[in-house]
């Protein structure tokens, strides 16, 4: 979706956006205010401009569990590489002010109502009113439910509690682009479409020395800001096509994307392989994915996730992935601890974006559609095992990235065991030691057990 312009930010949506129902978005990320630096942690907060472009009103009844959330987050983006390194609570706002900001026509509906077409407009320091801030980690993101009252309302700290947290040197590379993401969470939308359209991003600049912010350019409506590392990824307003970023429909709702991207080092003749996973809106939380690293040697793994903070959300834990390679030559990274061990497990929530890298020497190709396997938990998944699939860059497999499949069909089955049958009792040495014997028999059976990658 094309930007909307910073002077007439929603004129575009006149022109039939409208849909059945209720229908919140984040039309405009207005203003920023800077609270300050403690301990080398700055924190933040952006003013916004929601539009109802629904046809029903949407309720901000106060004292329950019935009015939309506001949730913001800071990224950054620098040589080809996007990370999330900025994360704050959830916003309860109070009773909306409506408007006619989105050139929609303004219907006012009740008092703790926001009429179809009419905007509510809140300023960056209402937004980062600690008061009516909770936890992010009491939030399922994709039906709206929450507890009311929320753990730690009407509680506030220092500068930075419950703010949108970063570290200060993280915000202090002139080199590097930063951009801010707002979420909404509406318990009154009920369909997909209304519940998926709910992020928008913007850029934002941070001054030398103070680390003051200031949002710059259009708002990208309707888009996470993951769409920031493929859109801007060579400079604002000029993509990098070498980003790729597959969008995927999650069971029981919400979307999480998947981007990737190579860069290559031909002084030494190695691949740099860059992942971001993005949790949108899914109660399913990421645990693990896998993928093929082709047969050469894979080094140089990397991981960053951003911290949760305050009261109950700095519950998560923080451990880095583990990251396993597999006797078929791929690359599983997984959390640390299960999540039924440990419903604090370092999973990737909604609203979150973990990276992950590796360098190896083969080449890269698109996969297909189900190159890399993701496996999600829950609090409401029963223990089973569950994988969505995603298209992503990988490295090319080599000539034995299949190993067991000696008559090269693609198929691990009987063919391939007569075939070894043949071949070692014409001598063949399948484990290249010199010699035919047991260990050539039990090296095959392990490569046919553990199948091919993919």
């Amino acid at each position: 979706m094309k930007p909307r312009s910073t002077i007439a930010p929603c004129l575009a949506l006149a022109a039939g956006f409208a849909t059945a129902g209720p229908d919140l978005i984040c039309s405009e990320i207005d203003g920023a205010t800077s609270f300050g630096v403690v301990d080398k942690v700055a924190a933040y907060s952006f003013g916004t401009t929601l539009c109802n472009i629904g046809d029903e009103p949407v309720s901000y009844a106060q004292n329950t569990n019935q009015h939309p959330l506001i949730a913001q987050s800071i990224y950054k983006l620098k040589d080809h590489r996007i990370e999330q390194i900025g994360i704050g609570f959830v916003r309860h706002p109070t009773i909306p002010l409506p408007g006619n900001a989105c050139g929609l026509g303004c219907t006012p509906g009740a008092i703790d109502e926001l009429g179809p077409g009419c905007s509510d407009v809140n300023s960056s320091t209402t937004n980062g009113g600690q008061a009516m801030m909770g936890p992010r980690t009491e939030v399922e993101a994709y039906f709206g439910d929450y507890p009311y009252p929320f753990t730690s309302i009407n509680q506030t700290g220092d500068a930075i509690y419950k703010r949108v947290q970063v570290e200060l040197a993280d915000v202090s590379d002139p080199d590097a682009l930063y951009f801010v993401e707002t979420q909404l969470i509406v318990p009154d939308e009920t369909m997909p479409e209304e519940r998926n359209n709910n992020v928008s991003y913007r850029q934002v600049t941070f001054t030398p020395g103070s680390a003051t912010a200031a949002m710059v350019g259009p708002t990208y409506d309707r888009q996470p800001a993951i769409f920031a590392w493929r859109d801007h990824g060579n400079g604002i307003g000029v993509p990098d096509a070498e980003v790729l970023i597959d969008e995927i429909e999650m069971p029981r709702g919400g979307l999480i994307h998947v981007g990737s991207r190579v860069t290559e080092d031909p002084d030494n003749f190695t691949y740099r392989y860059e992942y971001a996973i993005h949790n949108q809106n899914s109660s399913r939380q990421i645990a693990w994915f896998e993928h093929s690293a082709g047969d050469a040697e894979t080094e140089e793994f990397t991981f960053d996730a951003p911290a949760y903070h305050d009261d109950l959300d700095e519950q998560i834990d923080g451990q880095a992935w583990a990251v396993e390679l597999s006797v078929c030559a791929s690359v599983l990274y997984r959390q640390a601890v299960g999540f039924h061990d440990d419903p604090n497990a370092n999973t990737i929530r909604w609203g979150t974006t973990y990276g992950f890298g590796f360098t190896n020497r083969n080449e890269p190709y698109i996969g297909t559609a189900e190159t890399m396997r993701i496996g999600y938990g829950g609090p409401t998944d029963g223990g089973e095992p569950n994988i969505v699939f995603a298209q992503a860059h990988m490295p090319l497999p080599g000539e034995f990235f299949c190993w067991a499949d000696l008559n090269e069909d693609g198929q691990l089955n009987f063919f391939d065991l007569s075939a070894f049958i043949q071949r070692y009792n014409a001598g063949g040495d399948y484990n290249n030691d010199g010699e035919t014997n047991f260990f050539d028999l039990s090296a095959f059976l392990t490569d046919f057990n553990a199948g091919c990658c993919f």
